[in-house]
């Protein structure tokens, strides 16, 4: 985790998987909806027009039934290295996420960056949400979700 004035969050993995696999897990509504969120969650509602200025909409279910909105929109989409998009509830953007893959020796070094407005907000979703955690089980499950049934 690096720290950009206190308003950065960063998680890193490297997957051994070729980073057009990666992309195409995580940018591929047939793909996405299957591993998206920590452990635990599932979506529903999945509403995804993939393009710059296009939404990314759904509910997430945590494992004790509560819902969570999602509204995402996409801001950058450069195939197969890097996704920028500001996610939030659908009433207001939390952060914005890039996502980058890079090649790296035997696969894909994933880095997923959250800045927020501020580092109170920051703090308030590390301790509240758990997103550190959840962040390092998200990825968690993308590599798993590659292996299971795109790297066959």
């Amino acid at each position: 985790m690096t720290d950009l004035a206190g308003r950065e969050l960063v998680l890193e993995r490297h997957i051994p998987f070729r980073r057009e696999l990666v992309w195409k897990a995580l940018t591929d509504p047939v793909h996405v909806n299957n591993w998206w969120g920590p452990d635990g969650f599932t979506s529903e509602h999945v509403r995804m027009d993939f393009r710059v200025g296009g939404a990314w909409s759904f509910d997430m279910l945590g494992p004790d039934g509560t819902r969570y909105p999602n509204h995402s929109v996409f801001k950058e989409i450069v195939p197969p290295s890097k996704l920028v998009f500001d996610h939030g509830d659908g009433e207001k953007v939390w952060f914005e996420t890039t996502i980058t893959l890079a090649e790296a020796a035997g696969g894909t070094l994933i880095r997923l960056r959250q800045l927020y407005e501020t580092k109170a907000f920051r703090d308030e979703v590390v301790s509240k949400y758990g997103a550190i955690e959840g962040g390092k089980q998200h990825l968690a499950k993308l590599e798993a979700y590659v292996r299971q049934h795109l790297a066959r």
